[in-house]
């Protein structure tokens, strides 16, 4: 009976033992449960750093571990990501042209902001993930996208859009790695090309004029000296008459072959230096130049300056500005009239006004008359010598300068040019 009572003893001590042994790990495990929750909600918080540490060095240990290292490499495959994804998006943004990355579907799959102002998308509505027919607002570009959409070759058209803007637009196909039939998406490459355009009309309108204005003189001299060559017996007074044309179309293509010149000139220079130029001092040695024809026509020629004031500038630049509008003002202004001349300091810039009572100009062709050729009155310009070019000079050296040119006119009642030159 002894020997039963000492088994059960035994039995029962062994029981409590496994009991609180279970309790014990059971509190473990919970506590290990609690942990590996905890972290696991922290990771998903993007907390990069947390680790699990459940100490022991069994399989929770071996658990803890492996979980640590699958963490550590998680997150630095997702820094590498997030590096590679923002140097794309630094060299996307970072091109002047537009490009759209899209799959086979048409649905965006990058995008830079260049595009988005070409395609008139909100720069701060989101597109990737979405269809093309959501972000692209032009019709004519979807239109052309669609098109090529798929196509296995590399396809380039330029279009011209609603608002008059014209446009360049690149599709090359993207393939699946190592596998050149299976397409998966195209790059576009947009560009807008308007500038480009409007400078290749301006060459075209350009060359077209040149060789408009350089064959009227030539045809009247080649004319007039082919007469006086045939003609033997043409009497002295319109042999003389005849010189007199030959010798005006040749001074008027000598002054268009200049003006040309100097015009191409200006484009091109790019010369830095700068000499300190004293705006009265040249506007003194343009009115001794011009001082006979103000006078032939009875015309008060005055300037009004504050002080003398310095600019950098090319003193030859600076002549041909003055000289070009004071020339124009006492041309276009009739007997007995006024040209005046303002020069004065606002807002650290030099002002030039050139002011006349003249005949004023038209207001549709205000916007217009520093366009190269461009003549309010084509036939009282050439006799008065104009070559069409004067004006277009002088803006081109004003912006040459960094300044500005604007003019305000009246018919019948004058016109005033005003010039604003950085002093700086």
């Amino acid at each position: 009976m002894g020997d039963i009572n000492n088994i059960e003893t035994i039995i029962t001590l062994i029981s409590i033992g496994i009991a609180i042994v279970s309790i014990r790990y059971a509190i473990n495990l919970k506590k290990y449960f609690k942990e590996i929750i905890n972290v696991s909600k922290r990771v998903s918080n993007n907390e990069h750093h947390v680790r699990m540490d459940l100490g022991g060095n069994g399989e929770l240990g071996e658990f803890a571990k492996n979980y640590n290292e699958m963490i550590k490499s998680l997150y630095k495959t997702f820094d590498e990501l997030e590096y590679k994804n923002l140097q794309l998006k630094s060299i996307l943004k970072s091109i002047s042209n537009g490009i759209l990355a899209i799959d086979i579907e048409g649905n965006i799959l990058l995008i830079n902001d260049e595009a988005k102002k070409i395609i008139n998308c909100p720069l701060d509505t989101m597109v990737e993930g979405r269809n093309i027919s959501f972000a692209i607002r032009e019709e004519e570009i979807l239109k052309q996208i669609m098109l090529f959409m798929g196509s296995r070759e590399n396809e380039k058209i330029s279009i011209k859009l609603e608002d008059g803007r014209f446009c360049r637009i690149k599709l090359d196909p993207v393939y699946l790695q190592n596998n050149k039939s299976i397409i998966i998406g195209s790059i576009v490459n947009l560009e807008d090309i308007s500038e480009r355009v409007k400078i290749e009309n301006m060459r075209k309108n350009f060359v077209a004029n040149v060789s408009h204005e350089l064959k009227t003189p030539l045809t009247s001299i080649s004319g007039f000296a082919e007469t006086l060559k045939l003609n033997e017996n043409i009497d002295i007074e319109t042999r003389n008459r005849f010189l007199d044309i030959i010798d005006g179309e040749a001074n008027r293509l000598r002054r268009l072959i200049e003006d040309i010149l100097t015009l191409s000139f200006i484009e091109t220079d790019t010369k830095k230096e700068k000499d300190d130029v004293d705006l009265y001092d040249v506007y003194k040695k343009v009115e001794d130049m011009l001082n006979i024809s103000a006078k032939s026509k009875k015309i008060e020629l005055n300037c009004n300056a504050e002080k003398s004031i310095i600019i950098k500038a090319n003193e030859d630049y600076i002549k041909q500005i003055i000289l070009n509008l004071v020339d124009n003002a006492i041309k276009y202004t009739q007997e007995n009239g006024k040209v005046n001349v303002d020069i004065y300091e606002e807002n650290n810039k030099a002002i030039l006004k050139v002011s006349d009572n003249g005949i004023g100009i038209p207001k549709e062709d205000q916007d217009r008359i520093f366009e190269r050729f461009y003549r309010v009155d084509k036939a009282r310009s050439r006799e008065i010598g104009g070559t069409g070019l004067g004006l277009a000079i002088t803006k081109h050296i004003v912006i040459n300068l960094g300044g500005n040119i604007s003019v305000e006119s009246e018919m019948e009642k004058g016109s005033t040019f005003i010039v604003s030159i950085p002093q700086n």
